[in-house]
């Protein structure tokens, strides 16, 4: 477990030098999305590829995505009835629900599934469909719903196309079509060199985008986002794991995925229709900060 959380803290102080290029000039935070273009398009489809093919695929990990995307409907029940609570206007309602229900599961949790499980065959193809079809397609379809309802903007389908159109989601499908077809050594060499970038980018990206500025604006509303993601949600998804009768790997899987911070994608959907941005963007540096301690927490409770 040592070993575990020491490479743990690395994916981390990657984070931290990503911050700290950006409050030294060395990179800017104009630099992000071309960093996350670069993951996006490249390295991550790469990382996905290789995550799947040849794995092996059981039940509990078609399970799993469904179970995680029951507890991100139960938290965004939960986040709309405590802005109720705490009469928050509807954009703020709107972002409350985005960073409360949906984590990092890509950006963060495919480093650290790959460092915790290594050489775990059922672990990060587990992981892989928990992000793409439990967190992801969510996002971009009931999350992007969730935005417009509660700022009021016009209902445009083409939206919820979003993340299909991106090379990840064709990447995840093609995968899980050719997981038992030979590729060619040098296809997989390629991919390999791909995907050895993408931990680093990925952190130093998310490091670049970190912004402490807003966190005291909304401290009852950051309070709440921080509980229901970073706790409630993995305790829901456990309970899900439980009652599906998942165990081992996929529930180890399936827990940590659930106790990801908030994902960067939330804050770029409340930004794009003003469900209170701001909101978003202290929601997911505190989160992401915080859990520098609660991942190592959560791993040693199922590890």
């Amino acid at each position: 477990m040592d070993s575990t959380l020491s490479t743990v803290a690395s994916i981390f102080i990657l984070l931290l030098i990503g911050y700290g290029a950006k409050k030294t000039g060395v990179l800017s935070q104009k630099d992000a999305p071309f960093i996350t273009s670069l993951v996006i398009n490249f390295t991550m489809p790469a990382f996905v590829i290789l995550a799947i093919h040849g794995k092996p695929l059981n039940v509990d990990m078609m399970k799993a995505p469904f179970l995680l995307f029951a507890g991100e409907v139960g938290i965004m029940a939960l986040a709309y009835l405590i802005s109720r609570a705490f009469k928050f206007d509807r954009p703020t309602t709107g972002a409350l629900i985005l960073v409360s229900a949906f984590g990092n599961t890509g950006f963060l949790g495919y480093p650290v599934v790959s460092v915790v499980f290594a050489h775990n065959d059922h672990a990060l193809p587990a992981a892989v469909l928990m992000d793409s079809f439990g967190m992801m397609l969510m996002l971009c379809t009931i999350g992007i719903i969730t935005a417009e309802v509660f700022t009021g903007s016009a209902f445009d389908w083409r939206s919820m196309f979003t993340f299909m159109k991106t090379p990840l989601f064709p990447a995840t499908i093609l995968a899980l079509i050719l997981r038992t077809v030979h590729l060619p050594d040098l296809l997989i060499s390629t991919l390999q060199y791909l995907s050895a970038a993408t931990v680093p980018l990925v952190m130093i990206a998310v490091g670049l985008n970190l912004s402490t500025g807003s966190v005291k604006q909304f401290p009852s509303a950051l309070v709440t986002a921080v509980i229901l993601k970073l706790a409630l949600l993995p305790v829901f998804v456990m309970a899900g794991m439980h009652l599906a009768g998942i165990h081992g790997t996929v529930h180890q899987v399936g827990i940590v995925q659930a106790a990801m911070p908030t994902a960067v994608f939330a804050g770029v959907i409340a930004s794009r229709y003003n469900a209170n941005p701001l909101l978003a963007a202290a929601a997911i540096a505190l989160s992401t900060l915080i859990s520098v301690v609660s991942i190592p927490a959560v791993l040693l409770l199922v590890r």
